[in-house]
């Protein structure tokens, strides 16, 4: 048996120059690297860190711009109110309102509906509603009722609003409805309610149109001639 002891590798206890330049450059690289990965490096090997956007540049989270439009939900009634864009012209407002049958069986409307007005809370406000436009202005073919719309499931029928967005009474504040109750039928069995904005200053008057067929060119709601 050899019992001679074990000799133990000698370290050397400083690294070669070679080494040492190794490990030097080793150094330099990952320096390099680490300036790099957070800007741009710059002649004097300084990186140049980009600048953090401003709160004026930034976007605020949320939803897409081109996110579709969910589709409108059919009431039990299986009647729905569409609200179009106001026509705006020297204080005179006339806009349109479709009511569409979105059930499954035809509906009849005719003659003027029963139109009310709602405030932020849906309480009424102090507006003398009246058929026509006579009270309000002279719109050619506002004043004519055409007879019974009959409605078949999909189809849809419209009717005018008339009012002036003028404050004419210094003494009284300017009042905007925020909502419409309206009975197609003229009655308040059936009466539905949508969001709606009615600026009517001082004036206090509303003139309501007789139920219609759609016309073919423009001054309709947004929504389809026929329910989706």
């Amino acid at each position: 048996m050899d019992t001679r002891p074990a000799r133990t590798p000698q370290v050397p206890l400083f690294p070669s120059a070679a080494r040492r330049s190794r490990v030097a450059a080793l150094g330099s690289l990952a320096a390099a690297g680490l300036l790099t990965a957070c800007g741009t490096a710059t002649p004097s090997g300084v990186a140049a860190v980009p600048d953090a956007p401003s709160a004026a540049t930034s976007t605020p989270a949320g939803p897409s711009p081109s996110a579709p439009t969910p589709p409108p939900v059919c009431p039990d009634s299986g009647m729905l109110l569409q609200t179009g864009e106001a026509d705006a012209a020297m204080g005179l407002r006339v806009q349109e309102v479709a009511l569409v049958n979105c059930g499954k069986r035809a509906r009849t409307v005719q003659d003027h509906p029963a139109v009310q007005v709602l405030d932020e809370d849906l309480e009424p406000v102090e507006v003398e509603v009246s058929h026509g436009a006579s009270a309000i202005a002279t719109i050619e073919g506002f004043d004519t009722a055409t007879g019974p719309v009959r409605l078949k499931p999909g189809e849809r029928a419209v009717m005018r609003l008339v009012w002036r967005n003028l404050v004419t009474d210094s003494t009284r504040s300017a009042v905007t409805g925020r909502y419409l109750r309206i009975a197609p039928d003229g009655g308040g069995a059936r009466a539905l309610t949508v969001r709606d904005d009615i600026d009517l200053g001082t004036t206090g008057k509303l003139g309501v149109s007789a139920w219609d067929r759609p016309t073919a060119t423009g001054g309709q709601p947004g929504a389809p001639s026929r329910f989706p």
